[in-house]
């Protein structure tokens, strides 16, 4: 199955990770030779993040040049490290970040033409992204965010007639995740957080069904260094 991502897609979410990188480093050397402000920054520097939620998950089976899909959404919790800088008077923050996630990301469909049962599994999950917030609050200690990740997924699928009989089939997906969240510290270094989002896709191949625009639910605890 071959998902094509949106405009610029995988490509342009590495550019502008290394962009966003370079120029956040240039800014915070000038800033760094201006002095710096007494103000505590929450969110600046180096992260990990533990978080968990809803997420929409779908695999595809290719039989008979129809790719017969699977879909639900499953529960994941999702490691992630990063870095991000304040910026403009701490008032904008960029950042880029990794994320590894364990999912429960077993289907099951019915391809009724051909009186199969179809079986995907998959557990696993690896992503990469960026964000791009505003710092608010009198003592800038809320963030408000948008974030865009690539995110990556295998199934194992099996395939099973009405004969008992069974072959397999493997699928790897690469789509946009994208969103907004709201994070803010809750005790010395650590930081809470909740966001919300979709999942961009398109397919190549004709389908059985349409991808239902499920939101992703997600609440996390986030560690600044």
């Amino acid at each position: 199955m071959n998902l094509k991502l949106i405009k610029y897609g995988k490509l342009t979410f590495k550019r502008a990770s290394l962009l966003l990188i370079v120029f956040s480093a240039s800014i915070s050397v000038a800033q760094n030779q201006e002095g710096k402000s007494d103000i505590h920054k929450y969110f600046d520097g180096f992260h990990v993040g533990l978080s968990f939620g809803s997420q929409n998950i779908f695999g595809g089976a290719f039989i008979d040049n129809l790719d017969v899909l699977g879909q639900k959404s499953g529960f994941v919790i999702e490691l992630s490290s990063g870095y991000r800088m304040q910026l403009l008077n701490d008032r904008l923050l960029v950042g880029a970040e990794l994320q590894f996630g364990i999912t429960d990301g077993g289907l099951t469909q019915t391809d009724s033409r051909n009186q199969l049962d179809i079986e995907y599994e998959n557990n696993s999950q690896f992503g990469y992204g960026i964000n791009l917030g505003l710092v608010l609050g009198k003592k800038k200690n809320i963030l408000v965010y948008t974030y865009g990740s690539i995110t990556k997924r295998n199934f194992d699928i099996t395939i099973l007639d009405t004969f008992g009989a069974s072959f397999n089939q493997e699928d790897g997906q690469r789509f946009l995740r994208y969103g907004m969240g709201l994070e803010t510290p809750v005790y010395k270094k650590f930081n809470i957080k909740a966001a919300v989002g979709r999942v961009s896709n398109d397919y190549d191949e004709e389908i059985n069904m349409d991808v239902d625009d499920k939101f992703d639910f997600i609440l996390g605890l986030v560690y600044q260094f």
